[in-house]
């Protein structure tokens, strides 16, 4: 599973600044990109100091919301590769 693969990755943001809207976070990307996050997005990217691990922010995804682990996994995972494609944060 991907997510063996990337839990002890730490992920880091690329993005040039985030303001939150009420439950959205507007991020712009270093491409100039604007992008509207939702609330789970923006608890992810807030959780991604650059020093916590994805598997630790699932354990506070598991601890904030009433989730399957395994179904949690899956979903960070589909995240993950949106945040990277988009160019918003990237994995170490």
């Amino acid at each position: 599973m991907i997510f063996e693969w990337i839990k002890d990755k730490v992920p880091v943001a690329a993005y040039v600044k985030k303001r939150m809207n009420e439950d959205i976070l507007i991020i712009c990307a270093e491409t100039l990109s604007m992008y509207y996050l939702n609330a789970t997005a923006a608890f992810f990217i807030n959780s991604a100091d650059g020093n916590t691990t994805v598997n630790e922010i699932k354990d506070k995804f598991l601890q904030k919301y009433d989730v399957d682990e395994e179904e949690l996994e899956k979903d960070l995972v589909d995240m993950i590769r949106d945040l990277q494609w988009k160019q918003i944060l990237y994995l170490e």
